[in-house]
């Protein structure tokens, strides 16, 4: 039975993705790197699902919020806001839960704010009393946003400074440790988004990690589509070095368009 009807899925992308892009394509980044993880982790195909699911539609209760998107920082908000933001947690499982059965998708959701330490929403939960696959998320969400800056700015992190919060900062408090270690070993080898044109309705990435070699599936861009290596380049481990600590923002292959 599916977990989610694949008709209402595409509604609630269309809807997210209308609403705000940067959010959806957030949304879509979050899910492949959390189903990465939990790969990692060898969870099982179930799991796998619901996970990637749930980090499609984690952020849908912000459609809920009277905000300007666009003018507002949602990961790091002033204190004043703070409460505000928040609320998207239970107004987005509140939405979901009326049309979505899975309670594990409903449950991530819930609590993928929650830290570690227990300083997180709403539940204020700590350790692994968070559900595995919120954890998962939790690092996933945190990665992303940090990535490409102010989700809602211009501005673009340099991998190796996220690589140093995440290790440093983030783990132990904020998320997992053990969950930190692992996501940061994927890192390691190189991945980028890929965005197939077939069979893909739903313009889903997929995570591929790049390796020595000639770069066939084509062009590495960056998050606004300048291009940062071209199909046919070939990339060695220097280039592949500075992929993985100096160019700033979440890298996309997209696959060339066939001139008529």
């Amino acid at each position: 039975m599916s977990m989610i009807n694949s008709g209402l899925l595409e509604i609630l992308l269309l809807a997210q993705h209308k609403a705000d892009i940067k959010l959806g394509l957030h949304s879509k980044r979050v899910a492949c790197y959390a189903f990465e993880l939990a790969k990692e982790l060898n969870q099982s195909a179930e799991f796998k699902k619901r996970i990637f699911l749930a980090g499609l539609i984690h952020d849908f209760g912000f459609l809920k919020l009277d905000i300007d998107l666009a003018k507002t920082s949602l990961h790091l908000p002033l204190q004043k806001d703070a409460e505000f933001i928040q609320q998207h947690i239970t107004e987005g499982e509140n939405l979901l839960a009326k049309v979505i059965a899975d309670k594990g998708i409903i449950d991530i959701i819930r609590h993928h704010h929650e830290k570690f330490n227990g300083e997180g929403y709403p539940d204020k939960l700590t350790g692994e009393d968070i559900p595995l696959a919120a954890r998962i998320l939790a690092i996933a969400d945190l990665y992303d946003a940090m990535m490409v800056g102010d989700m809602y700015g211009d501005e673009r992190s340099v991998p190796s400074d996220v690589v140093n919060y995440l290790k440093n900062t983030a783990s132990g408090n904020d998320l997992d440790p053990e969950l930190v270690d692992v996501f940061l070993g994927l890192l390691e080898r190189t991945p980028v988004f890929y965005l197939p044109v077939e069979d893909n309705d739903l313009r889903l990435y997929k995570v591929v990690y790049l390796t020595p070699g000639i770069l066939e599936l084509g062009d590495l861009c960056d998050q606004y589509g300048t291009i940062l290596v071209g199909k046919g380049a070939e990339l060695t481990e220097h280039r592949l070095e500075q992929i993985r600590s100096n160019y700033r923002g979440q890298k996309i292959i997209y696959v060339p368009t066939e001139k008529a």
